[in-house]
């Protein structure tokens, strides 16, 4: 056991960007009295997610844009007063140890369906106003009774904290229309992290993520929109989540050998590292290609193609089959949605013929038992200064 332990990175709330995206961090250099090689291994610059997620859609029942104004101004000042909140003292027992904070985050994002319905109606005069990539979520080779465009809706509320409690609270303040009559929930998803980062079978999710250690920072680049870029000039700042929902089956992953589950992979499952030789179908082949002096048609180097995950797992107990309900919330931002997460997912997960012809889909999708259950496209603006809420920008 280590001498020094560490305390928890805090969200950041006072920066440009929503918390709960980029944040919280591990400081890029090690504090002092810390191993400097184990603290860049294994903290430096990295997310330290909080332990508990709450993946809340809803719609909106507004009419007009000024009702619509409304809801995003009480959403905005609802979600900074959940995040300024101190840890009352007067719950905590006298002999427990105190609790500083639970370094809650709420952050909003924005579906297509809110700036153009299903049925095509512009009913707030936003449609001009869409991010350049935002559309519901297409069906994808993977997709297991998930239906995207039955999922597709106007918000989502990311609610993260390290007490789960929290969560429930803040989620039932909004399923009661207690921050607005307008807000209309539609699902909740649930889920928990792991300091290790390792999904049920036990394999690392995230080992490549991008971190925040250089200047400025490789992370935010990967991650949020500037100014120069294609999108309406409110974008700048915000960024691009995809949101999977991918059970696992267990069942079938752990009748195959330690040998096999790591050829579905492509990596060793306790140190992480790249197979070799990989196959071709393997899901680091598959979706992190990593080739040596190649440019696309595009002329993008495979890194470039880089998002940020922020993984989440579920374990919703026995489907009616007494099967377990188990798998990872998929969380990835993306500064351009088509070129970083797109071209991975239609490009080379699913593609049949990448990297090889005949190369087959993710094999994690096919010997592996994973699927997508539930999902959804959204975009996150950047936080909201001053009196302004998360609509301003948008003109609301």
């Amino acid at each position: 056991m280590a001498e020094t332990i560490l305390t928890p990175p805090l969200p950041d709330y006072g920066g440009p960007h929503q918390p709960g995206i980029t944040d919280p961090v591990w400081p890029a250099t090690a504090p002092e009295g810390v191993g400097e090689a184990q603290y860049d291994a294994l903290y430096a610059g990295q997310l330290e997610r909080q332990r508990h997620l709450h993946v809340i859609t809803a719609d909106v029942a507004s009419r007009t844009r000024e009702d619509l104004s409304d809801l995003l101004c009480e959403l905005t000042k609802f979600a900074k007063r959940q995040m300024a909140k101190l840890p009352p003292k007067d719950t905590q027992r006298p002999y427990d140890a105190p609790v500083v904070t639970r370094r809650v985050t709420v952050t909003v994002g924005f579906g297509a369906t809110l700036f153009t319905t299903l049925a095509g109606d512009d009913r707030f005069n936003l449609a001009a106003r869409r991010p350049a990539s935002l559309k519901v979520m297409p069906q994808i080779d993977g997709d297991e009774g998930f239906h995207p465009r039955d999922h597709a809706t106007d918000l989502v509320i990311l609610v993260s904290s390290d007490d789960y409690y929290v969560n429930e609270y803040i989620f039932g303040r909004l399923y009661y229309r207690g921050v607005h009559p307008d807000i209309r929930v539609r699902s909740v998803e649930r889920g928990y992290a792991r300091p290790d980062s390792r999904e049920p079978s036990g394999f690392e999710d995230g080992i490549t993520n991008p971190r925040d250690c250089t200047a400025p920072s490789s992370m935010h680049d990967v991650v949020y929109v500037r100014a120069e870029d294609s999108e309406p000039d409110w974008c700048a700042g915000g960024t691009y989540l995809a949101y999977r929902k991918i059970r696992r089956r267990m069942k079938r992953f752990f009748d195959l050998s330690p040998t096999a589950q790591e050829s579905v992979f492509g990596v060793e499952k306790k140190s992480g590292t790249r197979l070799e030789p990989l196959d071709a179908h393997s899901h680091v082949a598959k979706i992190n290609p990593r080739r040596t002096n190649h440019l696309d048609l595009f002329d993008m180097d495979d890194l470039e193609r880089r998002f940020l995950r922020r993984p989440y797992f579920f374990d919703d107990g026995l489907d009616a089959a007494g099967e377990e309900l188990r798998g990872l919330h998929h969380l990835s931002f993306a500064r351009n949605l088509g070129a970083q997460y797109e071209w991975p997912v239609l490009m080379w997960q699913t593609n049949p013929d990448f990297p090889v012809p005949g190369a087959g889909i993710d094999n994690l999708y096919g010997t592996g038992g994973a699927s997508n259950i539930a999902g959804g496209y959204y975009f996150m603006p950047a936080a909201a200064s001053g009196d302004d809420h998360l609509g301003t920008r948008l003109g609301l």
